[in-house]
């Protein structure tokens, strides 16, 4: 019952409202460097971003090589489709927005920077 008093109800409120505005700012930072989020989120903490324009056949031909290059290079932990689905998972990556927003917009900005100079 305690969950329902006044108290927690704010602090659910604050978060709630923490996790729409990182949402708010990943989602679209996400499309500008190239990784759209064909669904906006609603209710989680993670966005599933389409990745095929970053895949190229042979270093990367799939999520799963993306996310171990990306990690392995930009220093930046994505998770590859194929741990969340069996429906074309291999061009989307999951990226979980529970994080800091000072250490989201890093992992954009590496992304960004890794991707230019891929």
């Amino acid at each position: 019952l305690a969950c329902f008093e006044p108290e927690s109800i704010a602090i659910y409120e604050a978060r709630r409202h923490e996790f729409r505005a990182r949402r708010d700012a990943i989602v679209p930072a996400l499309g500008r460097i190239g990784l759209p989020v064909p669904v906006n989120p609603d209710g989680a903490f993670y966005a599933w971003a389409d990745c095929s324009a970053w895949l190229d056949g042979e270093t990367a031909p799939s999520s799963w090589e993306l996310a171990f290059d990306i990690m392995q290079r930009a220093h930046v932990a994505l998770t590859p489709g194929r741990d969340f689905g069996r429906h074309d998972t291999a061009r989307y990556l999951r990226l979980s927005f529970a994080n800091s927003m000072e250490h989201l917009t890093e992992a954009i900005a590496r992304l960004a920077r890794w991707r230019h100079a891929a």
